[in-house]
């Protein structure tokens, strides 16, 4: 079955790479791929992306700006998931739907980053998922699933085990999105993703093991239906 994996920018978190983490990550990647399902992996650009906005917008950068800055760094850390996932790979990052599709009639994994400014990374994987026939979208983040409110900051936030797309996009609707701005999920991304009845598990991406449990039995932290 075609499937969709987002890998967060946790990976790339205090101006280091976590070359274990990542090459733990491709692993289970490779060891639950069959050899034949199309497969595509979105990265994300974490602390560093944020880091290189903010500079820009001392710099006087506009949120356009900013946008292609952090898009730039997706595709660097893309490249490097990339390269740890090996010869399944497609040898080149994707830069939109077209070529996703191109490299896919060639490999059975395409890794990507951004793909237009405005758009979050999320939002990538879940235009990936419609695009590849995805029935779920797997996104690994930092944290073990969607909370009321920011676990990092609320140590008694609540983890939100299951939920609709319509009471998530109603729990959005109050976020802010400026470039590079700390958002697990958007309403762009969702809307995407419930046009075309798409599953979203959300794991904890610190453990691989978390990753393939959520390919290969559908379990999660959280899980956002249609």
């Amino acid at each position: 079955m075609p499937l969709t994996i987002k890998i967060g920018g946790h990976l790339f978190a205090k101006g280091e790479v976590d070359l274990q983490q990542l090459r733990s990550i491709a692993n289970v990647i490779r060891e639950c791929h069959d050899g034949n399902d199309r497969w595509a992996v979105v990265v994300g650009g974490g602390e560093p992306a944020r880091l290189y906005i903010e500079a820009a917008r001392e710099l006087g950068a506009d949120e356009a700006r900013c946008d292609e800055i952090a898009i730039a760094v997706t595709r660097v850390h893309a490249t490097l998931m990339l390269l740890a996932l090996g010869d399944l790979v497609y040898p080149e990052v994707v830069r939109d739907v077209g070529e996703l599709r191109r490299a896919l009639a060639v490999r059975p994994i395409a890794v990507t980053g951004g793909f237009w400014p405005g758009q979050s990374t999320f939002a990538v994987a879940a235009l990936c998922a419609e695009a590849t026939g995805s029935d779920r979208l797997v996104m690994a983040t930092n944290v073990r699933g969607l909370y009321d409110r920011d676990p990092r900051r609320y140590p008694d936030a609540k983890l939100i085990e299951e939920i609709t797309y319509d009471e998530l996009m109603e729990f959005l609707a109050k976020t802010s999105h400026a470039a590079g701005e700390y958002r697990m999920i958007d309403s762009v991304g969702l809307t995407v993703l419930k046009r075309s009845k798409i599953r979203l598990l959300i794991v904890d991406g610190r453990s691989p093991e978390s990753i393939r449990r959520a390919i290969l039995y559908n379990e999660a932290g959280t899980v956002v239906r249609p």
